[in-house]
């Protein structure tokens, strides 16, 4: 093993990364559509400011 290499201690854990869905969940396991809702309006703000730039782009 290189001298740099950090191992973790025997027996721990990495904790859970939350996964897409569970972003758009409630406490108690429900989707909330209202976040989801939001969040592809946003997408679609962002989409819409940077379509011209990419347009330009692609054109030349």
């Amino acid at each position: 093993m290189p001298p740099n290499f950090h191992r973790p201690p025997q027996g721990s854990q990495t904790p859970a990364r939350p996964n897409l869905i569970s972003q758009f969940q409630t406490p108690d396991g429900k989707l909330d559509f209202n976040k989801i809702s939001a969040t592809a309006h946003q997408v679609k703000q962002i989409y819409n400011q940077v379509n011209p730039l990419i347009t330009q782009f692609i054109k030349k």
